[in-house]
């Protein structure tokens, strides 16, 4: 059958849509709400219909253009490269590249892809997982970046056993809500550290044991632990290693940002030490993976983890929301909802 105009559903006739778009660096001020064209479908990509965009810390450092090394690898030394910002994403699928063979109009997903503060973005389909059922979109959009960087530095750098000492630095942030629950899902035994107004937020998460920072320094209570997942970045390597066992694991995923190169002078920094201590500290960076995505819907599924969600945000209110979360400290993540 052929459909005339008007039977043709809005959405796709629709040649533009709405985006937070940035043309240079600066405060939230550089971020606009404006009209630009729908992008275009190309064979091999996926036309995903926004629902909601998770906001990560990365985005706050794109739209300020600091540290410079983001600019270089991500963006651009004299303005953004790339006009709309926001990578993790929850929607319906509009339309799919006829090359495009695991997934159909209306399969509703989450995933990453690059300018999801808008009503609509094209992404590679191996970009995206099956939404889990039980979750909004909002809350699956939370999910992505957080999610596979807590189950990468666990699983994969960490090498968390059922029975091991695991303590979370960061507890009560978007990647340390979801290290909490994954180390736990993994049969680990967890210490979660976090501020006063977290600790019962963190309790609930399966924490086993928490560590109120403005009460006790982990770094000299005499307790040890196998693994140390450090997102908050606020004690040295040094004062960090004296938590470990011998033999311990010390993952560090942050620290205080240099405006050149950010938390990757702590990062590399734990590399170098690493080839003169018998601990480990390995040099560890989360890569986007749909596998690992799955491995998220499954957790979500099977009720082992749940994201937590600090505030919601409308598009238009997305510069707030992104610097928001660059004061680091949200609770959980921040969703902007299309």
């Amino acid at each position: 059958m052929v459909m005339t105009p008007t039977e043709v559903p809005a959405t796709v006739r629709t040649k533009t849509m709405k985006a937070i778009i940035q043309q240079k660096y600066g405060s939230p001020d550089v971020l606009q709400l404006m009209e630009v064209d729908k992008p275009i479908l190309n064979d091999n990509d996926v036309l995903l219909r926004v629902h909601a965009a998770g906001v990560n810390w990365a985005d706050w450092a794109m739209m300020r253009g600091v540290p410079y090394l983001f600019r270089m690898m991500f963006g651009g030394l004299r303005g953004p490269k790339a006009a709309i910002r926001g990578t993790d994403v929850a929607g319906t699928l509009e339309a799919v590249g006829k090359n495009v063979r695991q997934w159909h109009p209306g399969d509703e997903v989450f995933g990453w892809c690059e300018g999801a503060f808008a009503e609509y973005v094209c992404a590679g389909e191996d970009q995206f997982a099956p939404k889990p059922a039980c979750m909004t979109f909002e809350q699956a959009a939370a999910v992505p970046m957080v999610g596979c960087v807590a189950l990468q530095a666990l699983r994969d750098a960490g090498q968390v056993q059922p029975s091991l000492k695991v303590l979370i630095n960061g507890a009560s942030g978007g990647i340390g809500t979801f290290g909490v629950q994954i180390a736990r899902s993994f049969g680990a035994d967890v210490t979660g550290v976090c501020s006063t107004r977290n600790v019962d937020m963190v309790r609930s998460l399966g924490a086993d044991h928490i560590i109120d920072y403005t009460q006790e320094d982990f770094t000299r209570n005499g307790q040890r632990y196998d693994v140390i997942l450090d997102i908050a970045g606020n004690h040295s390597l040094s004062d960090c290693r004296r938590a470990l066992t011998a033999s311990g694991t010390l993952i560090s995923s942050s620290g205080e940002p240099s405006r050149w190169i950010g938390p990757m002078a702590r990062i590399l920094w734990a590399r170098v030490l690493s080839l003169f201590v018998h601990q480990r500290l390995p040099l560890f960076v989360a890569m986007r993976n749909q596998a690992d995505l799955v491995v998220l819907k499954q957790l979500i599924e099977s009720g082992k983890v749940r994201p937590v969600i600090d505030r919601t945000y409308a598009l238009s209110e997305a510069p707030a929301a992104i610097e928001y979360v660059g004061n680091r400290h949200c609770r959980g993540k921040v969703v902007v909802s299309v």
